[in-house]
């Protein structure tokens, strides 16, 4: 009898998303079967939670917990690994295009590229004015941190760029880290004995803080804003960043020093592919799968979803959507349950608290847990260590 040919799988980013996808993948084929190629412009994984320590923890140790090389996990896995800068995508060929190597076929795609940030959607607004989305930028908001302890710090996190048929509708795609890091500067600096000469402020262009989260979790979050001293100004239509002044629609905000986490859009090399919907977000079903090309799936923040944006998401779409491929190729396989999106948030407050929230009620359920305390605080470190010795290889996701 002849043997099947070796199928070829490509996933596209090694982040959350794309490295769940590929551990699922080898987890349940081997290289004979399945030859898997990813393609990133990274070597190293950042685990980009961590980063919201730049704000009380000293730079040169800040990547010491959170970077996580690649290379030894692809050699393990039996992946080969393209590190390139992906241009473009013929859903009809089933080729992906890459800056520096030959079109690369596949039988199956993953997207797991996430949103880009949309740092020139608010005018004036530059990479220099710090964040800590990416591990440079976390560094150097680290180390003026130390250098520039007092004055006006402002968080502020700029809008989603998405859909208006999106439902719920959500007007911010990443702004619990901003709480986080507001809440961990404080309490560094009440530490430190240096508070009442610091003033800190959080914008977000939310109706309701934590958009994601229950009126319950809201107000959880708004109490202990408020008992902090740290000032919020929701629904912030930014008109206009400069050197001294953030322009909303109806008023100006003074700072010394900003903290931002960028607007957020879709794929850039995604637009005009036959495969976005047309601002660079992925359309799926709830398997993740395309509706148009049943080759391709996306998982995580690319998604033309309103589901949360966030790691813990990615992973579980991810073992979603390699399940629902396998069970197409091998109708022996049970049929995965559909993908239900629900809001899954540990919140550090400092000094080894934190609060603990699972909810899905925003999405149509019923579940919901707070918890507060020293355990949701080390459940997220053992979650976080765990993570980074494994290179993302949890086979723990629901």
């Amino acid at each position: 009898m002849a043997q099947s040919r070796t199928q070829h799988a490509l996933v596209l980013g090694s982040r959350f998303g794309g490295l769940a996808v590929t551990s699922w993948l080898r987890r349940l084929y081997s290289p004979s079967r399945l030859a898997i190629t990813v393609i990133d412009q990274w070597h190293e994984m950042i685990f980009r939670p961590g980063l919201v320590h730049a704000m009380d923890t000293a730079p040169d140790t800040l990547m010491s917990g959170v970077t996580i090389p690649l290379r030894p996990f692809w050699q393990k896995q039996k992946v080969r690994f393209l590190h390139d800068t992906i241009v473009g995508i013929d859903p009809s060929a089933r080729e992906v295009y890459t800056a520096s190597h030959a079109p690369v076929r596949y039988d199956v795609l993953f997207i797991a590229t996430g949103s880009s940030p949309g740092w020139n959607l608010i005018p004036g607004l530059a990479l220099h004015h710090q964040g800590i989305c990416e591990g440079y930028m976390a560094r150097h908001t680290a180390t003026l941190n130390r250098q520039y302890p007092e004055g006006r710090l402002v968080f502020a996190t700029g809008p989603i760029d998405a859909p208006n048929e999106w439902h719920p509708a959500i007007n911010v795609g990443c702004e619990c880290p901003l709480f986080e890091t507001a809440l961990l500067w404080d309490q560094h600096l009440r530490q430190s004995k240096q508070r009442e000469a610091a003033e800190i402020t959080v914008l977000t262009p939310s109706q309701h803080i934590v958009e994601m989260a229950s009126p319950a979790v809201r107000e959880r979050l708004q109490e202990l804003l408020h008992k902090r001293n740290i000032r919020l100004v929701t629904r912030a239509a930014f008109q206009q960043v400069t050197d001294r002044f953030i322009t909303l629609a109806r008023k100006e905000i003074p700072y010394d020093r900003m903290v931002w986490i960028p607007p957020q859009q879709g794929s850039q090399w995604l637009r005009g592919s036959g495969v976005d919907d047309g601002l660079g977000w992925v359309p799926t079903d709830e398997y993740l799968q395309h509706p148009d090309w049943p080759e391709i799936y996306a998982v995580g923040d690319v998604t033309s979803h309103p589901w949360p944006k966030m790691g813990h998401a990615a992973m579980v779409q991810a073992r979603v959507a390699v399940h629902h491929w396998a069970w197409r190729e091998q109708r022996q396989r049970k049929k995965p349950r559909p993908y239900e999106p629900q809001f899954l948030w540990v919140l550090e407050v400092g000094r080894g608290d934190a609060l603990f929230v699972l909810s899905n009620k925003v999405y149509g359920g019923k579940r919901e847990v707070i918890l507060r305390g020293r355990t949701s605080y080390w459940a997220k470190q053992i979650f976080q260590w765990t993570y980074t010795q494994t290179a993302g290889a949890l086979p723990i996701m629901p």
